[in-house]
């Protein structure tokens, strides 16, 4: 069983505080906006970049296209603070192991402390927490870091220097000896933390990007889809992705679609076309010809069906368990398109394609089912300022309101009223999702 990545955790992340993202097949964030749906998405993003391995100021700040994140590193830290939390849990063969990580942004950009750890399956401290490597208090003025492994011996745990630029996980291959099976747990454990984190594709496509023509070898998707008409050669080539992709291209235009292809330039170069019959004459509209919503809707699609694709420095071992990262996932879709997008969003999680996304569309909502509210977040703020990621199914009037008709009706027609208290939750999904 591949090690699967099945919790965030933002104890302190831009504007959120204390919060818990459950990964399931499908889970989507609602909210208004500036609720920090968009922060979720930076922190996974944050964290598996780290995962890869560089140092964290060019994980987060470096890149072509700008800081990874809105803001860079410095921007991942709540307003006034100088650092920033995040964690997450990952199962493997049924066993959770969790990594907690704090990174500073001022004055230098480097870890703090780090916790690679899991609980206790037997023994008189059954369910206490084992550290598999914990670091100890930093030093202001180095950049290096100390950790101690679990080696399973009585007394201190061996120390290990680290590089504190880095992600201590990303390093323990090469630090933490493997001489003992104790080491080799540890170094083991790490991998499959590493692995679950590389599954995690951030999707951003920039349609305008997806209009020229592309080097066909250029098959590798990358966040802002400008290669997505090599990635559709490529599919295009299988003709089971070939039926769906036709099949998914027919159902969202009006336009009677016969055939989806690629043409090539004079230099080999290819770009997606779609052949649409007008009266009794079949016409070309190549994708420097297609509205943005379907170049988007193609890019969510090529994401779900390319079995290669995976999270930035991911190895092909583990290509076949993915975390599709999408935001305002219904962009440029038509409500009445919302259903085929679902099904396709959950067929794909049988195939390994798990799917985190944001959403505005009661549309959206709608087309979920009862046993999925239970994979709806909804962000909000609270009077404090700080941003909280509530379950719907937490909400305790959830059953009232559902129970009157479908979710995206009572989004706009209905209010959730929550309980009293410090940790207030959104007074009604009207208010959440912005709706008049």
């Amino acid at each position: 069983m591949a090690a699967r990545l099945v919790e965030l955790r933002l104890p302190e992340f831009k504007s959120l505080r204390r919060a818990r993202i459950p990964l399931r097949r499908l889970t989507l964030l609602v909210g208004r906006n500036g609720s920090g749906k968009s922060n979720v998405l930076d922190a996974l993003a944050a964290l598996s970049s780290l995962a890869g391995g560089g140092t964290i100021r060019d994980s987060l700040d470096g890149g072509r296209s700008g800081p990874l994140v809105r803001g860079g590193s410095e921007g991942c830290a709540p307003l006034g603070k100088d650092s920033f939390a995040v964690g997450c849990s990952v199962d493997v063969d049924g066993r959770l192991y969790h990594l907690d990580v704090r990174v500073s942004v001022r004055p230098n950009v480097q870890v703090i402390s780090e916790r690679l750890w899991a609980r206790r399956l037997s023994g008189p401290r059954y369910g206490d927490p084992q550290e598999l490597l914990k670091t100890d208090p930093p030093s202001p003025d180095s950049g290096d870091i100390v950790a101690r492994w679990d080696n399973k011996k009585q007394g201190p745990n061996p120390v290990v220097t680290f590089r504190a630029s880095q992600l201590l996980t990303a390093q323990v291959a090469t630090r933490v000896p493997a001489t003992s099976q104790a080491g080799r747990h540890v170094r083991q454990v790490a991998e499959e933390v590493l692995a679950a984190l590389s599954t995690v594709f951030i999707l951003d496509p920039v349609p305008h990007q997806m209009r020229e023509y592309v080097p066909e070898k250029d098959v590798r998707l990358r966040r802002n889809a400008d290669n997505l008409s090599a990635v559709l050669a490529s599919l295009l080539k299988d003709e089971a992705a070939r039926g769906i992709l036709l099949k998914m291209t027919r159902s969202l235009s009006e336009a009677q679609v016969s055939e989806i292809e690629t043409v090539n330039s004079d230099l080999g170069d290819v770009m997606v076309a779609i052949q649409e019959r007008i009266g009794s004459a079949v016409q070309t509209m190549p994708a420097r010809l297609m509205s943005d919503g379907t170049l988007r809707f193609l890019a969510i699609a090529a994401a779900l069906l390319d079995r290669s694709q995976s999270g930035s420095g991911a190895d092909d071992s583990v290509a076949g368990e993915r975390l599709l990262v999408v935001e305002e996932i219904e962009n440029g879709l038509h409500p009445s398109q919302a259903a085929l997008l679902l099904n396709r969003l959950k067929e794909s999680a049988d195939t390994g394609v798990r799917t985190l996304a944001t959403t505005h569309s009661p549309a959206i909502l709608d087309e979920l089912e009862g046993k999925d509210h239970k994979s709806v977040l909804v962000c909000s703020r609270g009077s404090d300022g700080w941003s909280r990621a509530t379950r719907l199914t937490d909400f305790p009037d959830y059953f009232e309101v559902v129970g009157r008709g479908s979710l995206g009706t009572a989004a706009v027609r209905d209010r959730l009223r929550p309980s009293e208290g410090p940790s207030e939750a959104p007074r009604s999904l009207v208010d959440v999702l912005g709706l008049q």
